[in-house]
């Protein structure tokens, strides 16, 4: 990676993003905290405890997301003609409606109606400059964009409804920042075998914003990821499997299908109280799927270097 650019993501995309994000969680919870204490001490026990500032983690999610974007585009665009620079107005779309998940409780139907929307819109952002090249027309595009949207937001919306169950006994959202710190950093790996390199420089953002969160989630136990947090981080990674696939090709497939059933680790129900048997079975599993992954592609760029060394038509002109 170029150093200019390394320094530049390393600032933009990991150090700005990472302290913004942990000032406003620590602000947010904090307040909350303490509103939540103060009625709990004057027993107010006929005003319901309010759910606490979950839109704050998408927002900074979003944040850590076009913050990495921007280190490595060097500027923001408006808007482009390009679908290579409209990743920014993908995750700024998904994370609109997550933000709303956070500030009203929706209906089951109603938030997995709108997370569907922003999934599709998001897709046809980024795939529709590729409808003839790549996509074959627009019943293809049309279908693409209706499967990455409905699947989107069935895993988004599975996820956030396991989450709130696990809400409901007992809060162990540093569970769900490392689940989502393992999945983010191999995603970068992948992606960048996959020569796609927005893909394997963007995570860096999210990173950042997840440690932050780690951090306070064991400060403040009622910082949720779900209700908004999930919604984004399974937009991040949608956005990016559809930009490896269109931008730069299905040249590796199984490894970037592993990569995409990743986060499915985040709706497994376990009836353990103990969030450390839950990370522990996250782990396991994500070690499975990751490492099966980052194998694949392994195997795959040896045999097509192998291949190529196999193989030279111009020998019998180096004499």
């Amino acid at each position: 990676m170029d150093p200019q650019l390394q320094e530049r993501l390393m600032i933009y995309g990991g150090f700005i993003p990472g302290i913004i994000s942990m000032l406003f969680l620590l602000a947010g919870w904090y307040l909350h905290a303490f509103k939540k204490s103060k009625r709990i001490h004057d027993d107010e026990d006929s005003t319901p405890i309010h759910d606490g500032p979950r839109w704050i983690l998408p927002l900074m999610l979003a944040l850590g997301f076009i913050s990495a974007d921007y280190a490595s585009n060097y500027t923001i665009y408006l808007w482009h003609d390009s679908n290579n620079y409209r990743f920014t107005h993908a995750i700024a779309l998904i994370a609109l409606v997550a933000i709303l998940e956070g500030l009203v409780r929706l209906p089951l139907l109603g938030s997995f109606a709108l997370r569907a929307l922003a999934f599709a819109g998001a897709f046809y952002m980024l795939a529709e400059g590729y409808t003839t090249t790549v996509l074959g027309g627009v019943p293809i595009l049309i279908g693409s964009t209706f499967f990455a949207a409905l699947i989107s937001a069935l895993i988004a919306t599975s996820a956030d409804r396991v989450a709130q169950y696990n809400d409901a006994e007992k809060s162990h959202s540093w569970v769900d920042a490392i689940t989502w710190l393992i999945i983010s950093a191999a995603a970068m790996p992948i992606f960048f075998k996959n020569s796609f390199s927005i893909g394997a420089q963007v995570p860096a953002g999210i990173i950042a914003v997840l440690v932050s969160t780690l951090i306070v989630s064991l400060i403040f136990k009622d910082l949720r990821f779900s209700r908004g947090g999930i919604t984004v981080l399974v937009g991040f990674l949608m956005t990016m499997l559809v930009g490896s696939l269109i931008q730069t090709g299905a040249q590796y497939l199984p490894s970037l299908l592993l990569l995409a059933i990743a986060p499915l680790v985040t709706m497994i129900p376990l009836r353990s109280p103990s969030g450390l048997h839950r990370l522990i079975a996250r782990v396991a599993i994500l070690i499975v799927i990751l490492g099966s992954s980052l194998a694949t592609l392994h195997y795959a760029t040896s045999d097509a270097d192998q291949g190529t060394d196999q193989y030279d038509p111009y020998e019998q002109y180096k004499e």
